[in-house]
């Protein structure tokens, strides 16, 4: 049979090796990544078709693909009570019994795979419309796990039903700070300060109603960028920033400052602006981080051309090339790259690639390293792919309407309802472009409109578009073009963020080869990279590029899920102030 795990989508064949009801079995997950590699930490039940890894927190199911997701349901054991050193830390931390019953919040025992045994934890149950869906442990030295397998929402989720304004915040401990001070119109993230908000597609719809939401995460750079992610999903024209002026959060404000002052906070919260005028007070948490921390660089993907440039959102890339230069291919390279290691979802609009199916078989090629046949690729490959590329990869296509501004009124559909950081417009020629004046003048608010969209939704757009046919050099090769070369504007280069030619190099012969060049032309800002070129080899078994003499053929897929397996396994947990004395 196929089983999934419930923390990384990875899928593995597994055979139960025996008729009883439980079983022990190695981890598919973390036992090849232990130094116990023999220690069956995986307990199975074949009555239930499921399993649960004492180590690495991992539950497994029977997968079948097209279903919907399966989750857990924790069991509730019905206790209230708290032990008296967790009464006496939350007393510490101003919280009254009054609000830990209210939230239901109870002392238990249980298996905390980062100290490999039963602990003593606080538990924090997550309900939505009275059913217990998941419950969260935090044990010794700030220790934390979610019930295995159980579906992630907000913390007090119900709230959403209830209320029109909506304060949101980074942990179940700044909720019941909020709560303490009479705020039941109050939700924690579930994870902390991760910008995955998976969560988020499945209860969009819980957030129709609410006119304000106030944005209370953290004030470190982690915090900040929760805020700003969860703005750009769910329409800064409502969200309101709180300030917790020299405190980290809101419990650390209601240690310093009091009740009181904290209901301010939310009083004196500002809204954040859309357009029109923009005060300091506005900025002020991103301007004291950029005090403390400096300009964040670029990010980069592990490639050879991660010297010539950085990426990051809210950026216009052109890219172009003579046909068949491999410019689309490239572009596909790097959104896959960056799905994979940013975690950036992508759409796209590419007719040229219609039908769908054929760009889909592109993505699957570059992600597992395989050709899309079942005579190169297993079931397993094909399986895990679909699932992964279904909730990564999204088509924005209407064949009786190709205007961009129908490309961008769903583009944004896909940013609130699915998280999408990079969209993607192959290519520019395509489009339906509706004159009104000239062609200089139409590209000019053309390109405007991308970069106020990727600006305001803090996406990464790429547009690909063909030049105007090249002239021979002297040898009777093509020339390489560039950006200028784009037929209609030299506005293609003067309003880009990143500038990019892809160019295809020939025989003596007038023969294609597979060697590509890679102009990076234009970098607008110091630090994201600097201009240059890069020589790479195309694959044409994976659609991958690379610079060495052999090619990476591996599954990106697998080694990535092994990587966040080794990241969870290996995270160091460091106690503070705010940590219960267990």
């Amino acid at each position: 049979m196929k089983i999934k795990s419930t923390i990384t989508s990875q899928l593995y064949e597994f055979t139960p090796s025996g008729k009883g009801a439980e079983e022990r079995h190695l981890c598919p997950e973390c036992s090849h990544l232990r130094k116990k590699k023999n220690d069956k930490c995986m307990a199975w039940n074949n009555t239930e078709t499921r399993g649960y890894c004492h180590n690495c927190n991992a539950a497994f199911y029977v997968f079948i693909p097209g279903e919907e997701k399966q989750y857990i349901v924790p069991q509730w054991k019905n206790i209230t009570e708290l032990s008296d050193k967790a009464v006496k830390w939350f007393t510490g931390r101003m919280i009254s019994q009054k609000t830990l019953v209210k939230m239901k919040v109870y002392s238990d025992r249980e298996f905390m795979p980062q100290h490999g045994t039963d602990v003593d934890v606080i538990c924090y149950p997550f309900f939505f419309q009275d059913k217990l869906t998941n419950i969260k442990f935090r044990g010794p030295q700030k220790s934390f796990k979610m019930n295995a397998g159980s579906e992630l929402l907000f913390y007090n989720q119900d709230a959403l039903l209830n209320f029109e304004d909506i304060i949101i915040v980074e942990g179940e401990m700044d909720a019941l700070t909020f709560i303490e001070c009479g705020f039941d119109n109050v939700i924690s993230v579930p994870n902390g300060a991760n910008i995955k908000l998976d969560y988020l597609d499945t209860y969009y719809g819980l957030f129709e109603k609410v006119q304000r939401i106030f944005l209370a995460t953290d004030q470190d750079t982690k915090g900040i960028e929760l805020r700003d992610e969860l703005a750009r999903r769910l329409g800064p024209e409502r969200c309101l920033i709180v300030n917790f002026k020299d405190c980290k959060d809101a419990n650390d404000y209601l240690l310093k400052y009091g009740g009181p002052a904290l209901q301010d906070t939310i009083k004196e919260a500002i809204p954040i602006p859309t357009k029109g005028i923009v005060t300091v007070d506005h900025l002020y948490n991103d301007i004291q981080d950029l005090f403390t921390n400096g300009i964040e660089p670029g990010l980069i993907l592990g490639e050879p051309f991660d010297s010539n440039i950085k990426w990051e959102t809210g950026r216009l890339a052109i890219v172009t090339g003579i046909p068949s230069s491999g410019k689309s291919e490239f572009v596909d390279y790097i959104v896959t790259k960056m799905n994979l290691k940013l975690k950036w979802k992508a759409a796209y609009f590419t007719p040229e690639n219609y039908p769908l199916k054929y760009h889909y078989a592109k993505l699957y090629e570059k992600i597992i390293g395989k050709r899309f046949r079942s005579s190169f690729s297993t079931s397993v490959d094909f399986d895990m792919a679909f699932d992964y590329i279904r909730e990564n990869f999204f088509y924005i296509m209407n064949e009786e309407d190709f205007t961009v501004d129908f490309i961008l009124s769903h583009a944004k559909i896909l940013v609130k309802t699915r998280g999408v950081k990079v969209i993607v417009i192959d290519p520019y020629n395509k489009l339906d472009h509706q004159y009104k004046d000239s062609e200089t003048q139409y590209i000019s608010r053309f390109l405007d409109k991308l970069t106020s969209f990727a600006k305001f939704n803090d996406v990464l757009v790429f547009l690909v578009a063909h030049p105007k046919k090249m002239d021979k050099d002297g040898n009777g090769k093509t020339r390489v073009p560039s950006l200028y070369d784009i037929s209609g504007s030299a506005n293609f280069y003067n309003k880009t963020d990143y500038g990019i030619v892809v160019h295809r190099q020939v025989s003596k012969e007038n023969t294609m080869l597979n060697k590509i060049e890679v102009y990076w032309s234009k970098i607008k800002f110091k630090h994201l990279g600097e201009q240059g070129k890069t020589d790479l080899q195309y694959d044409y078994e994976t659609g991958r590029f690379y610079n060495t003499s052999t090619p990476n053929k591996c599954n990106w897929l697998t080694e990535n899920v092994q990587q966040a397996i080794i990241n969870y396994s290996e995270q160091s947990w460091e106690r503070d102030e705010n940590t219960p004395p267990f």
